[in-house]
Protein backbone atom coordinates (compact mmCIF):
# COMPACT_ATOMS: atom_id res chain seq x y z
CA UNK A 1 0.00 0.00 0.00
CA UNK A 2 1.60 3.22 -1.46
CA UNK A 3 -0.70 5.97 -1.94
CA UNK A 4 -4.25 6.61 0.19
CA UNK A 5 -7.71 5.72 -1.01
CA UNK A 6 -10.08 8.83 -0.88
CA UNK A 7 -11.40 7.50 2.43
CA UNK A 8 -7.89 7.68 3.76
CA UNK A 9 -7.22 10.85 2.46
CA UNK A 10 -10.51 12.31 4.01
CA UNK A 11 -9.00 10.96 7.47
CA UNK A 12 -5.37 12.38 6.67
CA UNK A 13 -7.21 16.10 6.20
CA UNK A 14 -9.16 15.13 9.19
CA UNK A 15 -6.35 14.76 11.92
CA UNK A 16 -3.59 17.44 10.07
CA UNK A 17 -6.63 20.13 10.73
CA UNK A 18 -6.78 19.07 14.09
CA UNK A 19 -5.92 21.86 16.89
CA UNK A 20 -5.06 21.45 20.41
CA UNK A 21 -8.00 20.05 22.35
CA UNK A 22 -9.70 18.81 19.49
CA UNK A 23 -11.26 15.56 19.63
CA UNK A 24 -11.84 12.90 16.53
CA UNK A 25 -13.08 9.13 16.11
CA UNK A 26 -12.23 7.49 13.36
CA UNK A 27 -14.17 4.09 12.99
CA UNK A 28 -13.97 1.77 10.72
CA UNK A 29 -13.93 -1.92 10.60
CA UNK A 30 -10.41 -4.28 11.00
CA UNK A 31 -8.36 -4.05 7.66
CA UNK A 32 -9.91 -1.06 6.65
CA UNK A 33 -6.46 0.94 6.40
CA UNK A 34 -7.47 3.13 9.59
CA UNK A 35 -3.58 2.81 10.81
CA UNK A 36 -2.12 3.19 7.62
CA UNK A 37 -4.27 6.74 7.08
CA UNK A 38 -3.82 7.37 10.83
CA UNK A 39 -0.09 6.82 10.90
CA UNK A 40 0.37 9.40 7.37
CA UNK A 41 -1.62 12.14 8.94
CA UNK A 42 1.15 12.34 12.25
CA UNK A 43 4.13 11.53 9.82
CA UNK A 44 5.04 15.53 10.92
CA UNK A 45 4.06 15.00 14.37
CA UNK A 46 5.41 13.11 17.68
CA UNK A 47 1.93 11.18 18.28
CA UNK A 48 0.90 9.08 21.64
CA UNK A 49 -0.43 5.51 20.32
CA UNK A 50 -2.41 4.16 23.18
CA UNK A 51 -3.75 0.91 23.15
CA UNK A 52 -6.38 -0.79 26.04
CA UNK A 53 -4.67 -4.34 26.30
CA UNK A 54 -0.99 -5.95 25.46
CA UNK A 55 -2.16 -7.70 22.68
CA UNK A 56 -3.17 -4.57 20.81
CA UNK A 57 -0.06 -2.53 21.84
CA UNK A 58 2.18 -5.64 20.57
CA UNK A 59 -0.04 -5.38 17.03
CA UNK A 60 0.22 -1.82 16.82
CA UNK A 61 4.08 -1.77 17.05
CA UNK A 62 4.68 -3.96 14.86
CA UNK A 63 2.42 -2.18 12.36
CA UNK A 64 3.84 1.78 13.26
CA UNK A 65 7.50 2.15 11.35
CA UNK A 66 8.28 5.31 12.59
CA UNK A 67 10.01 5.08 15.55
CA UNK A 68 9.72 8.74 16.59
CA UNK A 69 6.71 7.55 17.80
CA UNK A 70 5.29 6.06 21.17
CA UNK A 71 3.45 3.19 21.60
CA UNK A 72 1.99 2.19 25.34
CA UNK A 73 -0.77 1.09 26.81
CA UNK A 74 -2.98 3.15 28.26
CA UNK A 75 -2.70 1.65 31.59
CA UNK A 76 0.85 2.56 31.84
CA UNK A 77 0.91 5.73 30.34
CA UNK A 78 -2.00 6.99 32.93
CA UNK A 79 0.70 5.22 35.58
CA UNK A 80 -2.54 2.67 36.44
CA UNK A 81 -2.34 0.77 39.64
CA UNK A 82 -4.43 -1.06 41.94
CA UNK A 83 -4.33 -0.86 46.23
CA UNK A 84 -6.63 -2.36 48.94
CA UNK A 85 -8.85 -0.12 50.54
CA UNK A 86 -10.19 -0.06 54.04
CA UNK A 87 -12.07 -3.54 53.66
CA UNK A 88 -8.44 -5.22 51.67
CA UNK A 89 -10.52 -5.11 48.51
CA UNK A 90 -8.79 -4.04 45.61
CA UNK A 91 -9.41 -0.63 44.44
CA UNK A 92 -8.38 0.66 40.70
CA UNK A 93 -6.35 3.90 40.45
CA UNK A 94 -3.71 6.11 38.63
CA UNK A 95 -2.01 9.37 38.45
CA UNK A 96 -3.77 11.93 38.56
CA UNK A 97 -2.93 13.91 35.34
CA UNK A 98 -1.71 17.07 37.39
CA UNK A 99 0.57 15.36 39.32
CA UNK A 100 2.27 13.54 36.57
CA UNK A 101 2.80 17.42 34.78
CA UNK A 102 4.25 18.64 37.99
CA UNK A 103 6.14 15.56 38.38
CA UNK A 104 8.17 16.11 34.63
CA UNK A 105 8.57 19.92 35.49
CA UNK A 106 10.68 18.44 39.04
CA UNK A 107 11.59 15.74 37.05
CA UNK A 108 15.77 15.24 36.59
CA UNK A 109 16.78 11.83 35.69
CA UNK A 110 13.12 10.54 36.01
CA UNK A 111 11.33 8.97 33.29
CA UNK A 112 9.37 11.37 31.69
CA UNK A 113 5.25 11.58 31.12
CA UNK A 114 4.83 10.14 27.61
CA UNK A 115 2.23 12.78 27.25
CA UNK A 116 4.59 15.48 27.37
CA UNK A 117 6.70 14.07 24.75
CA UNK A 118 3.64 14.27 22.24
CA UNK A 119 1.95 16.17 20.11
CA UNK A 120 -1.03 14.27 19.72
CA UNK A 121 -2.77 11.31 21.01
CA UNK A 122 -4.28 7.76 19.05
CA UNK A 123 -6.56 6.11 21.21
CA UNK A 124 -6.70 2.83 19.09
CA UNK A 125 -9.09 -0.22 19.63
CA UNK A 126 -11.62 2.44 21.14
CA UNK A 127 -14.49 -0.14 21.16
CA UNK A 128 -12.77 -2.00 24.23
CA UNK A 129 -12.25 1.34 26.34
CA UNK A 130 -14.70 1.73 29.33
CA UNK A 131 -15.39 4.58 31.31
CA UNK A 132 -12.68 4.27 33.98
CA UNK A 133 -9.60 4.20 30.74
CA UNK A 134 -11.90 6.83 29.11
CA UNK A 135 -11.98 9.70 31.54
CA UNK A 136 -8.41 8.81 32.33
CA UNK A 137 -7.25 9.87 28.68
CA UNK A 138 -9.69 12.87 28.95
CA UNK A 139 -7.97 14.09 31.90
CA UNK A 140 -4.36 13.85 30.93
CA UNK A 141 -5.18 14.91 27.48
CA UNK A 142 -6.81 18.61 28.75
CA UNK A 143 -3.95 18.58 31.57
CA UNK A 144 -1.29 18.51 28.63
CA UNK A 145 -3.50 20.35 26.41
CA UNK A 146 -3.18 17.92 23.37
CA UNK A 147 -5.99 16.75 20.66
CA UNK A 148 -7.09 13.05 20.36
CA UNK A 149 -7.95 10.75 17.88
CA UNK A 150 -10.00 7.53 18.84
CA UNK A 151 -9.82 4.77 16.19
CA UNK A 152 -11.28 1.57 16.08
CA UNK A 153 -14.47 0.09 15.00
CA UNK A 154 -18.22 1.62 16.61
CA UNK A 155 -19.91 -1.66 15.48
CA UNK A 156 -18.08 -3.94 17.75
CA UNK A 157 -19.35 -5.11 20.99
CA UNK A 158 -18.66 -2.14 24.06
CA UNK A 159 -16.27 -3.40 26.57
CA UNK A 160 -16.53 -6.19 29.09
CA UNK A 161 -19.00 -5.41 31.98
CA UNK A 162 -18.54 -1.38 31.32
CA UNK A 163 -21.29 0.91 29.21
CA UNK A 164 -19.92 2.38 25.72
CA UNK A 165 -18.83 5.92 26.52
CA UNK A 166 -16.46 7.07 23.34
CA UNK A 167 -19.62 7.18 20.80
CA UNK A 168 -21.94 8.98 23.32
CA UNK A 169 -20.07 12.18 23.46
CA UNK A 170 -20.55 13.50 20.13
CA UNK A 171 -17.24 13.45 18.82
CA UNK A 172 -16.49 14.53 15.01
CA UNK A 173 -16.54 10.91 13.80
CA UNK A 174 -15.13 9.59 9.82
CA UNK A 175 -16.66 6.34 9.16
CA UNK A 176 -14.35 4.29 6.60
CA UNK A 177 -16.97 1.86 5.08
CA UNK A 178 -14.04 0.34 2.46
CA UNK A 179 -11.84 -2.63 3.18
CA UNK A 180 -8.11 -2.97 1.91
CA UNK A 181 -8.00 -6.60 3.11
CA UNK A 182 -11.12 -8.14 0.88
CA UNK A 183 -12.71 -7.15 -2.24
CA UNK A 184 -16.49 -6.09 -2.33
CA UNK A 185 -17.23 -9.18 -3.83
CA UNK A 186 -16.34 -11.45 -0.38
CA UNK A 187 -18.66 -12.66 1.70
CA UNK A 188 -16.91 -11.69 4.89
CA UNK A 189 -16.99 -8.21 3.21
CA UNK A 190 -20.53 -8.28 2.22
CA UNK A 191 -21.88 -10.32 5.23
CA UNK A 192 -20.34 -7.29 7.31
CA UNK A 193 -22.28 -4.67 5.61
CA UNK A 194 -25.31 -6.12 5.81
CA UNK A 195 -24.80 -6.41 9.64
CA UNK A 196 -23.25 -2.97 9.77
CA UNK A 197 -26.35 -1.66 8.16
CA UNK A 198 -28.55 -3.70 10.94
CA UNK A 199 -26.70 -2.00 13.61
CA UNK A 200 -26.87 1.65 12.72
CA UNK A 201 -30.06 1.22 11.41
CA UNK A 202 -31.43 -0.70 14.52
CA UNK A 203 -33.48 -3.49 12.63
CA UNK A 204 -34.15 -6.18 15.13
CA UNK A 205 -33.93 -9.22 14.43
CA UNK A 206 -32.10 -9.39 10.95
CA UNK A 207 -29.46 -11.36 10.75
CA UNK A 208 -29.02 -13.08 7.40
CA UNK A 209 -29.66 -16.80 6.57
CA UNK A 210 -26.12 -18.40 5.22
CA UNK A 211 -25.11 -20.24 2.56
CA UNK A 212 -21.85 -21.42 2.56
CA UNK A 213 -19.24 -19.94 0.01
CA UNK A 214 -15.56 -19.49 -0.59
CA UNK A 215 -14.51 -17.21 2.38
CA UNK A 216 -18.18 -17.66 4.31
CA UNK A 217 -18.61 -21.43 5.06
CA UNK A 218 -21.25 -23.57 6.28
CA UNK A 219 -19.73 -27.03 7.00
CA UNK A 220 -21.11 -30.22 8.91
CA UNK A 221 -20.92 -30.70 12.63
CA UNK A 222 -18.77 -33.26 12.30
CA UNK A 223 -16.01 -31.21 9.59
CA UNK A 224 -16.39 -28.18 11.72
CA UNK A 225 -14.74 -29.98 15.12
CA UNK A 226 -12.59 -31.81 13.14
CA UNK A 227 -10.96 -29.20 11.12
CA UNK A 228 -10.70 -27.32 14.36
CA UNK A 229 -9.06 -29.82 16.46
CA UNK A 230 -6.12 -30.67 13.60
CA UNK A 231 -5.72 -26.79 13.16
CA UNK A 232 -5.25 -26.52 17.11
CA UNK A 233 -2.76 -29.43 16.86
CA UNK A 234 -1.06 -27.51 14.33
CA UNK A 235 -0.53 -24.37 16.04
CA UNK A 236 -2.82 -22.41 12.75
CA UNK A 237 -3.52 -19.08 13.27
CA UNK A 238 -7.03 -19.40 13.81
CA UNK A 239 -10.01 -18.71 16.40
CA UNK A 240 -13.62 -20.16 17.95
CA UNK A 241 -15.65 -18.19 19.74
CA UNK A 242 -18.64 -19.01 21.29
CA UNK A 243 -21.20 -16.31 23.60
CA UNK A 244 -20.53 -17.50 26.71
CA UNK A 245 -18.25 -19.39 28.99
CA UNK A 246 -20.13 -22.71 29.65
CA UNK A 247 -19.79 -23.61 25.65
CA UNK A 248 -16.54 -22.64 25.54
CA UNK A 249 -15.75 -24.82 28.84
CA UNK A 250 -16.75 -27.85 26.82
CA UNK A 251 -15.59 -26.69 23.44
CA UNK A 252 -11.84 -26.46 25.13
CA UNK A 253 -12.33 -30.09 26.17
CA UNK A 254 -13.65 -31.80 22.81
CA UNK A 255 -11.32 -29.42 20.85
CA UNK A 256 -8.41 -30.92 22.80
CA UNK A 257 -9.88 -34.17 23.27
CA UNK A 258 -9.96 -34.52 27.36
CA UNK A 259 -13.10 -34.35 29.67
CA UNK A 260 -11.83 -31.23 32.16
CA UNK A 261 -10.45 -28.12 31.85
CA UNK A 262 -7.31 -28.25 33.06
CA UNK A 263 -4.33 -27.36 30.93
CA UNK A 264 -2.19 -29.61 29.10
CA UNK A 265 1.50 -30.14 27.31
CA UNK A 266 1.20 -28.96 23.83
CA UNK A 267 -1.76 -25.68 24.95
CA UNK A 268 -1.62 -22.51 23.12
CA UNK A 269 -2.33 -20.11 25.79
CA UNK A 270 -2.15 -16.42 26.75
CA UNK A 271 -1.29 -14.50 30.24
CA UNK A 272 -4.67 -12.97 31.46
CA UNK A 273 -2.73 -10.84 33.75
CA UNK A 274 0.11 -8.78 34.59
CA UNK A 275 2.05 -9.88 37.63
CA UNK A 276 5.25 -10.48 38.83
CA UNK A 277 6.04 -12.82 35.71
CA UNK A 278 4.11 -12.56 33.02
CA UNK A 279 2.31 -9.65 31.07
CA UNK A 280 -1.62 -9.59 30.04
CA UNK A 281 -1.57 -11.02 27.23
CA UNK A 282 2.14 -12.66 26.76
CA UNK A 283 1.55 -15.89 24.61
CA UNK A 284 3.09 -19.02 25.35
CA UNK A 285 2.99 -22.76 24.80
CA UNK A 286 2.69 -25.16 27.46
CA UNK A 287 5.51 -27.57 28.01
CA UNK A 288 5.20 -29.46 31.20
CA UNK A 289 2.00 -29.92 33.91
CA UNK A 290 2.79 -30.57 37.37
CA UNK A 291 0.88 -31.12 40.20
CA UNK A 292 2.11 -28.76 42.89
CA UNK A 293 0.67 -27.56 46.53
CA UNK A 294 1.74 -24.27 47.56
CA UNK A 295 1.98 -23.91 51.22
CA UNK A 296 2.12 -20.72 53.43
CA UNK A 297 3.63 -21.07 57.16
CA UNK A 298 2.91 -19.42 60.33
CA UNK A 299 -0.49 -18.51 59.64
CA UNK A 300 -2.58 -17.32 62.83
CA UNK A 301 -4.63 -20.24 64.53
CA UNK A 302 -7.80 -18.70 63.70
CA UNK A 303 -7.11 -19.69 60.06
CA UNK A 304 -5.92 -22.78 60.34
CA UNK A 305 -5.27 -25.02 63.51
CA UNK A 306 -2.05 -25.99 61.77
CA UNK A 307 -0.52 -22.96 61.25
CA UNK A 308 -0.68 -23.52 57.32
CA UNK A 309 -2.50 -22.46 54.44
CA UNK A 310 -1.83 -24.53 51.28
CA UNK A 311 -3.32 -24.05 47.61
CA UNK A 312 -3.31 -27.15 45.27
CA UNK A 313 -2.86 -26.38 41.82
CA UNK A 314 0.13 -27.15 38.88
CA UNK A 315 3.66 -25.92 38.39
CA UNK A 316 3.70 -24.70 34.19
CA UNK A 317 6.68 -24.68 32.45
CA UNK A 318 6.67 -23.36 28.35
CA UNK A 319 8.68 -24.09 25.34
CA UNK A 320 9.61 -20.50 24.55
CA UNK A 321 11.69 -19.44 28.10
CA UNK A 322 12.29 -21.20 31.57
CA UNK A 323 9.79 -19.00 33.89
CA UNK A 324 7.55 -21.10 35.87
CA UNK A 325 4.29 -20.59 36.28
CA UNK A 326 1.80 -21.84 39.05
CA UNK A 327 -1.99 -21.92 38.55
CA UNK A 328 -4.85 -22.92 40.60
CA UNK A 329 -6.52 -26.79 40.43
CA UNK A 330 -9.56 -24.40 40.93
CA UNK A 331 -10.15 -20.26 40.78
CA UNK A 332 -12.67 -21.01 43.47
CA UNK A 333 -10.48 -22.35 46.20
CA UNK A 334 -8.61 -18.47 46.40
CA UNK A 335 -11.54 -17.04 46.32
CA UNK A 336 -13.11 -18.72 49.06
CA UNK A 337 -10.10 -18.29 51.26
CA UNK A 338 -9.49 -14.65 50.30
CA UNK A 339 -13.20 -14.21 51.64
CA UNK A 340 -12.23 -16.02 54.69
CA UNK A 341 -9.64 -13.67 55.24
CA UNK A 342 -11.42 -10.15 54.61
CA UNK A 343 -14.25 -11.70 56.82
CA UNK A 344 -11.84 -12.67 59.49
CA UNK A 345 -10.58 -9.27 59.64
CA UNK A 346 -13.54 -7.59 59.15
CA UNK A 347 -14.25 -9.36 63.07
CA UNK A 348 -10.83 -7.98 63.96
CA UNK A 349 -9.52 -11.36 64.78
CA UNK A 350 -6.95 -10.35 62.22
CA UNK A 351 -5.10 -7.34 62.11
CA UNK A 352 -4.06 -5.48 58.71
CA UNK A 353 -0.67 -6.80 58.64
CA UNK A 354 -1.65 -10.55 59.26
CA UNK A 355 -4.55 -10.23 56.70
CA UNK A 356 -2.65 -8.46 54.01
CA UNK A 357 0.31 -11.19 54.03
CA UNK A 358 -1.86 -13.78 53.65
CA UNK A 359 -3.60 -12.04 50.89
CA UNK A 360 -0.70 -11.39 49.11
CA UNK A 361 0.09 -15.06 49.30
CA UNK A 362 -3.00 -15.88 47.31
CA UNK A 363 -2.76 -13.59 45.16
CA UNK A 364 0.84 -15.18 43.60
CA UNK A 365 -1.00 -17.36 41.48
CA UNK A 366 -0.83 -16.89 37.75
CA UNK A 367 -3.81 -17.64 34.85
CA UNK A 368 -3.83 -18.19 31.67
CA UNK A 369 -6.27 -18.79 29.19
CA UNK A 370 -6.00 -21.02 25.62
CA UNK A 371 -5.41 -18.34 22.78
CA UNK A 372 -7.29 -19.99 20.26
CA UNK A 373 -10.47 -20.42 22.05
CA UNK A 374 -12.60 -17.52 23.37
CA UNK A 375 -15.71 -16.03 23.78
CA UNK A 376 -16.72 -13.07 21.16
CA UNK A 377 -16.05 -10.36 24.04
CA UNK A 378 -12.42 -11.38 24.84
CA UNK A 379 -11.71 -12.27 20.58
CA UNK A 380 -12.13 -8.01 20.71
CA UNK A 381 -9.00 -6.78 19.23
CA UNK A 382 -7.47 -10.25 17.88
CA UNK A 383 -6.72 -10.92 14.16
CA UNK A 384 -6.67 -14.43 12.49
CA UNK A 385 -6.71 -16.43 9.75
CA UNK A 386 -9.77 -18.66 10.23
CA UNK A 387 -12.32 -17.52 12.38
CA UNK A 388 -14.56 -21.22 13.66
CA UNK A 389 -17.96 -19.19 15.01
CA UNK A 390 -20.60 -21.21 16.82
CA UNK A 391 -23.35 -21.49 15.36
CA UNK A 392 -25.98 -21.96 17.74
CA UNK A 393 -24.38 -19.90 20.70
CA UNK A 394 -23.13 -16.92 17.90
CA UNK A 395 -25.53 -16.84 14.89
CA UNK A 396 -28.40 -17.94 17.18
CA UNK A 397 -29.45 -15.45 19.34
CA UNK A 398 -28.49 -15.93 23.17
CA UNK A 399 -31.57 -15.55 25.30
CA UNK A 400 -29.25 -12.91 27.40
CA UNK A 401 -28.52 -10.91 24.54
CA UNK A 402 -30.35 -8.12 22.98
CA UNK A 403 -31.39 -7.93 19.68
CA UNK A 404 -28.89 -5.32 18.79
CA UNK A 405 -26.07 -6.66 20.93
CA UNK A 406 -26.42 -10.06 18.58
CA UNK A 407 -25.73 -8.69 15.70
CA UNK A 408 -22.43 -6.61 16.94
CA UNK A 409 -21.32 -9.71 18.67
CA UNK A 410 -21.38 -11.35 15.20
CA UNK A 411 -20.31 -9.08 14.21
CA UNK A 412 -17.42 -8.91 16.01
CA UNK A 413 -17.03 -12.51 15.77
CA UNK A 414 -16.30 -12.48 11.81
CA UNK A 415 -14.35 -9.43 11.55
CA UNK A 416 -11.28 -11.31 13.37
CA UNK A 417 -11.01 -13.29 10.19
CA UNK A 418 -8.55 -12.28 7.65
CA UNK A 419 -9.31 -15.11 5.14
CA UNK A 420 -12.40 -17.55 6.62
CA UNK A 421 -14.75 -17.85 8.56
CA UNK A 422 -16.52 -20.96 9.29
CA UNK A 423 -20.14 -22.23 10.55
CA UNK A 424 -21.09 -25.70 11.14
CA UNK A 425 -24.60 -26.63 9.71
CA UNK A 426 -27.80 -25.50 11.80
CA UNK A 427 -30.58 -25.69 9.38
CA UNK A 428 -32.80 -23.11 10.60
CA UNK A 429 -29.96 -20.48 10.36
CA UNK A 430 -27.52 -21.69 8.13
CA UNK A 431 -26.98 -23.94 5.34
CA UNK A 432 -24.22 -25.56 4.04
CA UNK A 433 -23.77 -24.77 -0.03
CA UNK A 434 -25.73 -26.15 -2.41
CA UNK A 435 -23.99 -27.87 -5.81
CA UNK A 436 -23.92 -25.16 -8.28
CA UNK A 437 -26.79 -26.81 -10.54
CA UNK A 438 -29.05 -27.00 -7.82
CA UNK A 439 -28.09 -23.01 -6.81
CA UNK A 440 -29.53 -22.08 -10.39
CA UNK A 441 -32.06 -24.63 -10.31
CA UNK A 442 -33.83 -23.18 -6.70
CA UNK A 443 -32.67 -19.34 -7.83
CA UNK A 444 -36.36 -17.97 -8.73
CA UNK A 445 -37.70 -19.56 -5.47
CA UNK A 446 -35.11 -18.38 -3.09
CA UNK A 447 -35.59 -14.65 -4.70
CA UNK A 448 -40.15 -15.28 -4.31
CA UNK A 449 -39.21 -16.35 -0.96
CA UNK A 450 -36.87 -13.04 0.02
CA UNK A 451 -39.27 -10.89 -1.18
CA UNK A 452 -42.58 -12.45 0.54
CA UNK A 453 -42.53 -10.43 3.58
CA UNK A 454 -40.82 -13.32 6.01
CA UNK A 455 -38.69 -10.13 8.14
CA UNK A 456 -35.40 -12.28 7.34
CA UNK A 457 -32.72 -11.26 4.82
CA UNK A 458 -30.91 -14.60 3.08
CA UNK A 459 -27.31 -14.08 2.77
CA UNK A 460 -26.11 -16.68 -0.49
CA UNK A 461 -23.16 -17.98 -1.91
CA UNK A 462 -21.83 -16.67 -5.13
CA UNK A 463 -22.14 -13.04 -3.87
CA UNK A 464 -26.11 -12.95 -4.16
CA UNK A 465 -27.87 -11.07 -1.18
CA UNK A 466 -31.40 -11.27 -0.71
CA UNK A 467 -33.32 -8.27 0.83
CA UNK A 468 -36.78 -9.15 2.54
CA UNK A 469 -39.37 -6.52 2.48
Amino acid sequence: MNSLNDEQQTVKKAIETMQRGDRLVVSGRAGSGKTYAITNSVAERTALFLTPTHPARTVLGQELGDKRHIVATIHSAIGWFRRKNDKLLWVDGYLPANEAKLRQCQATDLKSCPFSKADIIIVDEFSMVGSFLFEAVEEYAKEFDLPVVYSGDRFQLPPVGDREVIMDQGFETVTMDGSMRFSKDSEIFRLGEVLRERIETKQNGAVPYLHGDADVQVVSGTDWITELRQGYKKGDSLLAVTSDNATLKRLRGSVRGVEHDQLIEGDHVTSKQTDDLFRNGEQFTVAKVKRYLRVLEDVPACVSRFKTLSLDGFSITFAEDNREAFILQDDKQGEKQAMKIRSLYSKDELNREQAVRILDWLEQTNSFELSALATVHKSQGRSVDTVYIDTATVLERSAWLSERDHLRSLYTAITRARKRVVFYEVKAHCAQALPKLEQVQLLQPMEAICTGGIGQAHYQGGGRLAQAS
